[in-house]
């Protein structure tokens, strides 16, 4: 008999720390529901390989697959080729589930027979020193999830339910493609898009709980820059400023004025941003400063990346 869900698990080069996951899939609190573990290794050069099969040895619901095109979707696009659940789940190779983890998305499932897609809690397991100015509104860049918007669909479209605690109906796939390997990040938000687009539902549970450990790496701020330069490319690329109202409603491209292929709204925001960072430099809050200097940052990349396009599509 086919499992009721296949546990879709990207890696790269995280031999250490895919064990935990493993192990925490292995011992899932999940009476009656039957569920695999395919752990996609996408072509590391650690000891995934080995450690990975010996687990499969001693678990037949564990699934060694290799996949050596570099980038998740690849990976994620692989192990969807290879599930045979009726719900597919996704989680980051760098995470641990909770122990009712899979019971909790298959319950959810069975409740709500009108959603296609489920998004889970993703908590932080946060090093010994944290910096002051990592404050609650500035931690979109260590991949957390905990949010009160509970549906996702065209009319609720700003967020994002992202993969590190995500999962679909296996016929969503068949309906909108996978994950699109031209996104080296933010393929989830891309991969959402077209969810909704092709009327999708979404919902997003406190339920089915995940822990990310917080790398200190990313609690600096050349990492945060980087991270909010690299948004600001993808979401132009995505037009994601433009087909989102102000109201969280997936819309076609807004009419309006342009300048350089870019919304002239998007070059007011940017405005109102670098005056809030000068002012918050002025008064000495540094928390503050750093947060309007990255969304300075994502903004002028947006609006780099849609000049780009523009000359592109003019070539």
């Amino acid at each position: 008999m086919p499992p009721d869900v296949s546990v879709v698990v990207p890696t790269f080069n995280r031999a250490g720390r895919l064990m935990r996951l493993i192990d925490a899939l292995a011992r899932q609190d999940a009476p009656g529901i039957a569920f695999e573990v395919l752990v996609v290794d996408n072509a590391s050069s650690d000891a995934t390989a080995i450690l990975v099969g010996a687990a499969a040895k001693r678990d037949p619901r564990i699934v060694y697959i290799h996949e050596p095109r570099q980038g998740a979707s690849h990976a994620r696009n692989a192990g969807i080729a290879r599930a045979t659940g009726d719900i597919v789940a996704f989680v980051d190779d760098d995470v641990v589930p909770a122990r009712d983890w899979v019971r909790a998305l298959k319950n959810v499932f069975d409740a709500h027979p009108e959603v296609d897609c489920v998004g889970g809690r993703v908590e932080g397991a946060w090093p010994t020193y944290v910096p002051r100015w990592v404050t609650r509104r500035n931690t979109a860049p260590l991949a957390l999830q905990t949010t009160r918007v509970r549906e996702f669909d065209a009319a609720h479209a700003s967020g994002c339910l992202i993969t590190a605690n995500f999962a679909c109906r296996r016929s969503v796939f068949a309906d909108v493609g996978g994950f699109s390997p031209a996104f080296a990040r933010d393929e989830d938000r891309e991969f959402n898009l077209r969810m909704w687009r092709a009327g999708k539902r979404g919902l997003y549970t406190d339920e089915a709980r995940v822990t990310a450990e917080i790398d200190p790496e990313r609690l600096t701020k050349p990492y945060y820059r980087r991270w909010f330069e690299t948004t600001g490319t993808n979401h132009a690329r995505l037009q994601y400023r433009e087909i989102i109202d102000r109201d969280g409603r997936l819309v076609p491209p807004m009419a309006g004025r342009r300048i350089m292929g870019a919304p002239a709204f998007v070059y007011r925001e940017c405005l109102g941003e670098c005056g809030r960072w000068l002012w918050s430099a002025l008064r000495a809050r540094r928390a503050d400063a750093f947060y309007y200097e990255c969304r300075v940052r994502y903004l002028l990349r947006y609006i780099r990346t849609r000049a780009q396009l523009l000359q592109q599509s003019a070539a």
